[in-house]
């Protein structure tokens, strides 16, 4: 093993002792060295002894030197300097090999040394020591001036007040801080500032002096200060703070270590750092900054949507984005994955009417990692199975730490800041100011507009929003890659450095569209009170059998963005798209929120107009209790009522009746053809029309009351 000048070996049994080696005589086979925390002179060693020390392992080398200092000559005083290159001249004065490392020599060297610069010879063995164990270096020779003032390991002890006298004298006595009164600060920080009400330093001074450096006052009864004893000034008090706490200490104890994680830990880093290339996708969602109205009635105002955003973390493109009225649930977020995976031409045009460039959005893939926090939706073993069987890393970051996926999160901001100034109805600060307008009444965008707005916005990021400051790797440098989000993803999807995967159509509405249950009737497949048809049901007659054998259910995937469809699974591979039949046209391309907003607005219709209904009904029985009364009462005025009704030659009576109306006039009283003369009473014809009424009261009413 070779043994060089200025190694350093460190000793096993006590990693305190380090000798450095500052000679080595090969033609003696001898080393010499000197303990680098205990200034000596040299001492010699066989090469041999030290060599299988080594080997056996009761010294190793080591890389780390105590004692080697880094300094710049602009950072070093004028004293400093003169001082280490006076030492420095007495050094090469005297260093000549091998007489000073013989004893009786060096003494000589010495001595001449002494004499030439006219110090002492106790000086010049303080700067031999001191250049062994130092490093053999100029700047070893450095004066420990950065040193001064300090007292290691310990605190100073001052018998008076220290700092500078007062300019104006007061009646309080003051004095050096000592241990009993370093104890009564650290209590009263502990109990009045270190608390969740964050009150101030002042105060936590003023309450120690309350409760510390106080006496009760005879006459008041009020706390005064205890003038006979010195108190604490409120220098020495924040003196002592700062020197015990660190800033972060302190926002820990007062805040707690969530807050201090979210918005006061060091920023150092990036996102991307993390994010192993594209195919990392954050997934978050908000409350939408607008009020929006009904598909089907403008005038009515549905609320704010919920907005889902997906994002990945190394391109910052936005992978989807999605926007309903119903509250944050599992159904949403499995929309929002299937929005993510879904070819987005089709889904714009399937769902927005949006035709759209396929370059401009050309994210369709499964990632390899989701990273969601912990909202119950994304917490769920329904979303853990959705990952599950697509073989995808769900990742909930901690709660309240929304700084962990930041790049969606600004996202959140972008998006509606930017589009907000464009929007009626969109949220004004100034709602509750004198003065201000009611927002909600000015909301004119339904929610599929909204979308296509936000799908834009979406579209203008991806596509044109230059990233200031990304870190672009070496590789992009080298293959002039913009930091644009979609030449970024583009680049990544080309170097294959996410491990992206794609998923057939089937596979997505199986997987991620929301699950529910139709039934099979006679009408067709109910699904949400519409309905629907499909070639199978109309090949195996599904409703003729439910209308013979009775109704029955089947499981069916569906999306609530567009009720045109839904998908019944025939077997493990295969799904059957049941259309709406012609009858519900209507819905066709609707969202599911708007049907059921419009079922909600006709049930609401039908209980307003259920007043008026039964006004009607119970008007129209009384009309027909008045009618039948009248006619009870003339049958009971024709003589013999009580006699039992013709009913034997009913078909006779009925055609001298038609005949007897037309003699009136009454059949046809509008028909030129026919023609009737004016009969009178007295003939025989008159006399028969007397008999015909008489037999038809006779068979019309029984004289029953």
């Amino acid at each position: 093993m070779q043994l060089v000048i200025n190694d350093l070996l460190q000793s096993n049994e006590n990693p305190e002792f380090i000798q450095r080696i500052v000679w080595v005589d090969n033609k003696h086979h001898l080393c010499f060295l000197v303990n680098v925390h205990e200034p000596s002179f040299p001492y010699s060693e066989e090469i041999h002894n030290i060599e299988n020390s080594l080997n056996k392992g009761e010294f190793m080398k080591v890389a780390i030197d105590p004692w080697a200092i880094s300094v710049d000559e602009e950072d070093l005083s004028k004293q400093e300097i003169e001082k280490r290159d006076k030492a420095w001249l007495v050094i090469n004065q005297i260093y000549l090999i091998p007489d000073l490392f013989i004893p009786k020599r060096r003494a000589e060297l010495i001595k001449l040394a002494s004499k030439k610069f006219s110090i002492s010879t106790k000086t010049v063995r303080q700067y031999l020591k001191r250049y062994w164990s130092r490093g053999m270096v100029k700047n070893a020779l450095l004066p420990d001036f950065n040193n001064c003032g300090k007292q290691q390991g310990k605190e100073r002890n001052f018998n008076k007040k220290a700092g500078r006298p007062y300019v104006y004298s007061s009646a309080i006595q003051r004095a050096a801080i000592n241990e009993e009164w370093k104890k009564i600060i650290r209590i009263s920080l502990e109990k009045h500032y270190f608390i969740r009400s964050k009150p101030s330093l002042k105060y936590a001074y003023q309450q120690m002096v309350k409760e510390h450096f106080s006496k009760e006052d005879e006459k008041t009864g009020y706390k005064v200060l205890d003038m006979d004893r010195p108190v604490i000034s409120f220098d020495q008090f924040y003196y002592w703070y700062r020197k015990w706490f660190k800033p972060e200490d302190a926002i820990h104890k007062r805040e707690g270590r969530r807050e201090f994680l979210q918005n006061y830990r060091a920023i150092t880093g990036s996102a991307t750092e993390d994010s192993m290339g594209i195919g990392t996708y954050a997934i978050d969602a908000t409350i939408g900054d607008i009020y929006l109205v009904s598909s089907f009635d403008r005038n009515k105002v549905i609320g704010r949507p919920v907005i889902y955003l997906t994002v990945d973390i190394f391109s910052r493109c936005v992978v989807s984005v999605y926007a309903g009225i119903q509250s944050m649930s599992k159904e949403s977020v499995r929309l929002a994955l299937a929005n993510a995976f879904e070819d987005k031409k089709e889904f714009c045009k399937r769902t927005l009417d949006m035709d759209i460039d396929k370059d401009d959005w050309p994210i369709h893939y499964l990632p390899h990692t989701i990273l969601a926090d912990r909202g119950s939706e994304l917490i769920s073993n329904e979303l853990t199975q959705i990952t599950e069987d697509l073989n995808i890393k769900l990742q909930n970051l901690g709660a309240y730490r929304p700084e962990l996926k930041a790049v969606c999160e600004k996202y959140f901001d972008l998006l509606q800041e930017h589009i907000s100034p464009f929007l009626p109805g969109a949220v004004q600060k100034d709602f509750m100011k004198r003065g201000g307008k009611d927002y909600r009444k000015k909301a004119v965008l339904n929610l599929n507009e909204y979308v296509q707005i936000l799908v834009r916005t979406v579209l203008y990021y991806n596509n044109h929003n230059y990233l200031m400051g990304y870190p672009l790797t070496q590789s992009m440098i080298q293959e002039n890659i913009p930091p644009i989000p979609i030449e970024i993803f583009k680049w990544g999807l080309h170097k294959g450095t996410g491990l992206l995967r794609t998923i057939p159509l089937n596979a997505i509405r199986s997987s991620v569209l929301p699950k529910g249950s139709a039934k099979i009737t006679p009408k067709g497949i109910k699904f949400g009170n519409l309905y629907y048809t499909c070639s199978i049901a109309l090949k195996e007659r599904w409703f003729s059998k439910a209308r013979i054998q009775g109704s029955w259910s089947m499981g069916v995937h569906y999306d609530p963005q567009d009720v045109s469809n839904i998908y019944i699974r025939i077997d493990r591979q295969k799904h059957e798209v049941c259309t709406l039949i012609k009858q519900y046209e209507m819905y066709r391309g609707a969202m599911i929120e708007d049907v059921e907003s419009l079922k909600s607005d006709i049930k609401h219709k039908e209980a307003e107009y259920e007043e008026s209904r039964l006004n009607g009904a119970i008007q129209l029985a009384q009309d027909i209790e008045e009618i039948v009364k009248n006619a009870k009462n003339e049958a009971k005025q024709i003589p013999n009522s009580k006699v039992p009704k013709d009913i034997k030659n009913i078909r006779e009576n009925r055609e001298k009746e038609n005949l007897v109306m037309k003699s009136e006039n009454l059949v046809y009283p509008n028909d030129p053809k026919v023609k009737l003369n004016s009969v009178s009473h007295e003939t025989e014809s008159g006399k028969v029309l007397d008999i015909f009424r008489k037999k038809q009261k006779e068979v019309l009413y029984d004289g029953e009351n």
